[in-house]
């Protein structure tokens, strides 16, 4: 090859990189707001896997069949929730994997001066993909 072919190689593949670059950075595109309706009943939540984007705001719309708190961990937020009308249940989904979300109905593990502790039980899960 000569150098004017070499140096118009050389310009391609940077343009081929820089471009590659661009769609990445620009891929995961601005936060979506996303709502979802959920149910906990008989101790399962319905859906079993709550799926989100990184970086997503979440509003889960939460209808229980008896009050408690509702829990999801390694993100540390809970909430309490009544039956009736859908709790809005709001957190930006910042890390990625796949996390517990717990129920406590309310009495459940109240054991004032007891040494007890209530054995949380997983009802499902939120898994947050990456961008």
């Amino acid at each position: 090859m000569n150098t004017k072919a070499l140096k118009l190689f050389a310009l391609l593949t940077l343009v081929a990189v820089l471009v590659t670059a661009l769609a990445a950075a620009c891929g995961g595109g601005e936060p979506e707001k996303v709502r979802i309706p959920v149910r906990v009943e008989n101790g399962k939540l319905i859906p079993e896997t709550i799926k989100v984007k990184q970086g997503d705001i979440i509003t889960l719309m939460i209808q229980v069949e008896e009050p408690g708190e509702f829990h999801l961990h390694t993100y540390d937020i809970d909430m309490d929730i009544e039956t009736g009308d859908a709790a809005e249940f709001i957190f930006v989904a910042e890390a990625t994997g796949r996390f517990r979300i717990t129920f406590h109905q309310s009495g459940e593990g109240d054991h004032e001066g007891g040494d007890e502790e209530e054995e949380e039980v997983d009802i499902g899960f939120l898994e947050v993909g990456p961008k």
